[in-house]
């Protein structure tokens, strides 16, 4: 059964939903939600709240399993205790129809996402990192290596990120032909031997230990529009897909990504360059988000338990991922496009710089101290 606009009703009626006097009274809405799936938001009573309603659009097998994946994500956060401390970061889960491939929650009222958040305040709130970092460490701490042999973590496919797939087969198409500007993309990373050598170093260091989001994005986090009004920080986390038994690094550099997404893309450059800061004419004030970036590493690392020793090699690290988001992001940024943007190639220019020197980065870019040893 695939659900459209003059079925969805009769199957939430028919699953007990929706109560019949929603309907008849107008209560009941539905209101369609751009993605790659069938989603909508459905209003009921004021009681009820609402839902929101997923479904696949292609029943393939990839899609089935992604789903799942997510599905199960909702359902061990409401059932396993070694997950309960996920529960608070989700939409509160409603049901799964694995036959048709549904996934209901409720709907999170008067929750934008964190990518209009930005764009609307064009600010970045220390407390908001902070309850990234709380987010984040709810389950890569808690859920991690000691539960490995978990029944729980034998529901995961424990595959390693698909950028690292591609960047070590040479990084063929993802499907089809190219466009002009990935074979130009793929150009400057494959013709420079230092760039492929240290992604390669980088893709060594994978170590799959807790479960991972694997899709951190602002898109995929909701956040209470009032938030900068209250100062209280609803922070919720979407779309499950990619979940799977992972490195906790993988999650923390797409927290960095996202903001350097920002940097770079958002706004145009100054055109002034700093001589003792190679970074500092791009986008987004650096200042502006640095204080974030700092106080979220700092919490996550306090939450994680590490030692100074450990914190600081665990962020070296993750700069070596961030540099593999900048490329994943970069491609994303051009499919079908003619040629690179200004924008693009200073996304790989960038992911380059991090891997040559990560230490630098860490400083001039994410705006964090390193420990002397």
């Amino acid at each position: 059964m695939l659900l459209t606009g003059f079925n969805l009703a009769h199957y939430l009626l028919d699953k007990g939903y929706l109560a019949l006097d929603s309907v008849l009274d107008g209560t009941f809405t539905a209101h369609p939600a751009s993605s790659r799936n069938t989603n909508y938001v459905v209003n009921r009573t004021t009681a009820d709240g609402a839902l929101f309603v997923k479904q696949i659009q292609a029943w393939d097998q990839e899609k089935i399993d992604t789903l799942r994946t997510e599905a199960t994500c909702y359902w061990l956060a409401n059932n396993e205790s070694d997950y309960v401390h996920l529960r608070d970061f989700l939409p509160p889960y409603v049901a799964f129809d694995r036959q048709n491939h549904i996934l209901i929650t409720e709907a999170v009222s008067g929750a934008i996402s964190l990518n209009d958040f930005y764009l609307r305040q064009r600010e970045f709130p220390v407390p908001l990192a902070i309850r990234q970092a709380e987010l984040l460490g709810s389950f890569h701490k808690n859920i991690a290596r000691s539960m490995q042999d978990a029944p729980s973590f034998r529901l995961f496919r424990k595959q390693k990120p698909v950028v690292f797939i591609w960047s070590e087969a040479g990084f063929p198409a993802y499907s089809g032909d190219q466009s002009q500007a990935e074979r130009q993309m793929v150009q400057l990373i494959t013709q420079n031997e230092e760039y492929m050598k240290r992604l390669s170093a980088v893709r060594d260091q994978w170590q799959a230990s807790s479960l991972t989001h694997g899709d951190i994005k602002p898109a995929n986090f909701l956040i209470n529009e009032n938030a900068l009004a209250t100062g209280q920080y609803d922070l919720r986390l979407i779309d499950w897909e990619t979940a799977d038994i992972g490195d906790p690094c993988w999650d923390v550099a797409a927290i960095f990504q996202s903001y350097l997404y920002f940097w770079i893309f958002y706004e145009p450059t100054s055109g002034r360059h700093s001589g003792q800061n190679p970074f500092s004419n791009y986008g987004f004030s650096l200042e502006a988000m640095q204080p974030s970036m700092q106080q979220f590493w700092k919490t996550y690392a306090q939450l994680m338990d590490w030692t100074t020793e450990e914190a600081q090699s665990y962020l070296l690290k993750t700069v070596g991922y961030c540099a593999l988001k900048l490329i994943h992001t970069c491609y994303e940024s051009i499919q079908q496009a003619t040629a690179m943007t200004i924008h693009t190639a200073r996304l790989l220019q960038l992911s380059l710089n991090m891997l040559r020197s990560p230490e630098e980065a860490v400083r001039s870019v994410l705006g964090i101290s390193l420990s002397r040893k």
